[in-house]
């Protein structure tokens, strides 16, 4: 049984899959690459448990003969990307895989006397949304989730899938981030993707229409030449919206890449053991950006238009939150305060794209 397929074809499919494989595991076969040769393609498989992908390639095969294979994934990939030529030939007997392109060749030994793939996705897909689109939603909030083992649920990004909107939120208890789409997936449905995994899906998605369905504790998508099994997280996201303040005594507009800009500028400064603390204070149109570490102070004014009751506001926050929060946006940004006299949420919006909103707490001047 002989294969010939391109190169770049093969490797940027490869790539995919063997991201989520693990290298050292005390599951032998997770750290299998799974090779189906059938109807003239050659069909990558592989898992994590929290994670199956698989990618479908159209090659040119000299039987129709089919067949499952096992190779160390890793083996496998590095060899793929070394490869000197930019067509690939893989033969495949009994015992052993043979990998030539140009003038190289080498041999690889299958892997025997494992159970074979017990990764399997639906032969049907209930609903559907453009994959930029979901893309979109979930790289806009993606920075907002925790990253502590202990904050369980929190570790994740929740989906509401709704009859008219698609919403992504994540939280870490410290900040929060939602993003909407007016497109609707089909599906009735709220569900948490672990952020890991997510940051997977980002990478794989394309712009071609995603197809999707829940199921048993799980989504599973079809996106062009890929499938994807993502296990979901149990448990009960918070009630967002309740911490949501919807009344601001005091808000500032200014431009996004500029508040970055002088956020970026003072935090060198700041105390990285202390929160990366920066102060914001507000007064008469002007917003002042101010730092104090180990090395020194530093200082910096932006004009704003400010409007509100309250004619000043002096609070402290972690930079690094600021700056996540501003990322996604370009243009003008609206910064609203929901308190002055304790650390209580403050958000973020931006002018030219409301479907995005950021909030950040404060930190204990």
């Amino acid at each position: 049984m002989e294969v010939k397929i391109p190169k770049k074809y093969l490797s940027d499919s490869l790539n995919h899959i063997e991201r989520i494989i693990p290298n050292r595991t005390s599951n032998p076969s997770l750290s299998l690459l799974f090779i189906e040769i059938k109807d003239n393609n050659i069909i990558l498989r592989g898992s994590n448990l929290e994670i199956d992908i698989e990618a479908k390639l159209s090659a040119d095969i000299n039987t129709t003969e089919e067949k499952i294979f096992a190779v160390p994934a890793n083996v496998f990939g590095q060899i793929i990307r070394s490869l000197p030529g930019e067509l690939v030939q893989l033969g495949f007997s009994e015992n052993e895989m043979s990998i030539a392109s140009g003038n190289y060749g080498t041999k690889l030994q299958l892997v025997k006397d494992i159970e074979s793939s017990n990764i399997s996705f639906p032969e049907t897909y209930t609903s559907s949304i453009d994959g930029g689109v979901l893309a979109n939603l979930l790289s806009h909030v993606r920075y907002a989730a925790a990253v502590a083992e202990y904050q369980a649920i929190f570790r994740g990004i929740k989906l509401e899938l709704k009859q008219n909107y698609t919403r992504a939120i994540a939280t870490d208890g410290f900040r929060l981030a939602y993003y909407d789409a007016n497109s609707s997936t089909g599906i009735e449905e709220d569900i948490v993707i672990p952020a890991r995994t997510v940051d997977e899906l980002i990478k794989l998605l394309s712009d071609d229409e995603v197809k999707m369905i829940v199921e048993n504790n799980q989504l599973s998508i079809l996106n062009g030449a890929f499938k994807v099994n993502l296990k979901l997280m149990d448990g009960t996201f918070p009630d967002y919206e309740k911490i949501i303040p919807s009344e601001f005594p005091l808000k500032v507009s200014l431009d996004a890449d500029s508040f970055a800009s002088s956020i970026k500028r003072v935090a060198l400064m700041a105390d990285k053991t202390g929160n990366n603390r920066i102060g914001i204070f507000i007064k008469d149109g002007n917003l002042q950006i101010t730092a104090e570490g180990g090395y020194g102070r530093a200082q910096e004014e932006l004009a704003v238009m400010q409007e509100g009751d309250e004619a000043e506001i002096a609070l402290a926050y972690n930079a690094n939150y600021l700056i996540d929060a501003l990322k996604p946006i370009s243009g003008e940004i609206s910064l609203a305060f929901s308190a002055l006299d304790r650390p209580s949420p403050s958000v973020l919006r931006s002018t030219d794209d409301p479907k995005y909103l950021a909030m950040v707490v404060p930190l204990r001047i």
